[in-house]
């Protein structure tokens, strides 16, 4: 089993082969709506982010407890949240609180590449303009984690919270660049076709409230 830190590396290879995202935040309008961002994380040396969601309160996933948005060849990752939702204010270097809360979204395109808009609550925006974006509904595990549910029982956004370190299955996925932004890539052997733009992922910094990122 594979950690969810371990997704958001260069040739990933997943154990399973997971169906397609339903919905699809990188083709649907407000897919995440409900979902709570648990952690961003962003590296201006190679040019990537990953961002973590919780989907114990998503309104439209019927599967999986956590998501991961994964971006490559990052162009922009602009973060406007005044100070809403930045414990320090809104400074270089501040991190979302856990309690964001997704109230909409916009998968799109600019020129030849892909682009991303969330708004949160409390007030918040993220904008991501990049090469590559990667989606993944999981089910990953944490401390303490509670019993499954029967089936058609909803979660009610309490409990354990999955982190970077957490074993997860992926259970859906799907994946945009600007050539298949209108249509979803497969799967080949377990990994996803290659793509430019593809960094390795040796450590994180923390975003900014706003930054553009040059190519790496």
């Amino acid at each position: 089993m594979i950690s969810v830190n371990d997704l958001a590396g260069e040739g990933v290879r997943v154990p399973s082969r997971p169906g397609a995202a339903e919905p699809d935040p990188l083709r649907e309008p407000d897919a995440l709506q409900e979902a709570r961002l648990l952690d961003c994380r962003v590296s201006r040396v190679t040019s990537t982010a990953a961002l973590l969601f919780g989907l114990r309160t998503a309104l439209r996933f019927d599967e999986g407890n956590a998501a991961l948005l994964v971006v490559r060849g990052l162009r922009t990752f602009g973060w406007d949240a005044g100070t809403a939702s930045q414990p320090d204010g809104g400074g270089a270097g501040a991190e979302p609180r856990r309690e964001l809360t997704v109230v909409s979204g916009a998968p799109g395109r600019l020129d030849d590449l892909v682009r991303a808009e969330f708004s949160f609550l409390p007030a918040a925006r993220l904008e991501i303009i990049a090469e590559q974006v990667d989606f993944y509904v999981l089910d990953a595990e944490a401390p303490g984690d509670e019993p499954p549910r029967p089936a058609g029982e909803r979660a009610d956004g309490h409990g354990p919270l999955p982190s970077w370190d957490s074993p997860c299955t992926v259970l859906q996925a799907s994946g945009a660049r600007p050539a298949d932004a209108t249509r979803g890539r497969s799967f080949r052997d377990g990994r996803w076709p290659a793509a430019t733009g593809v960094h390795t992922v040796p450590g994180w910094v923390r975003g900014p409230k706003t930054a553009a990122v040059p190519r790496g």
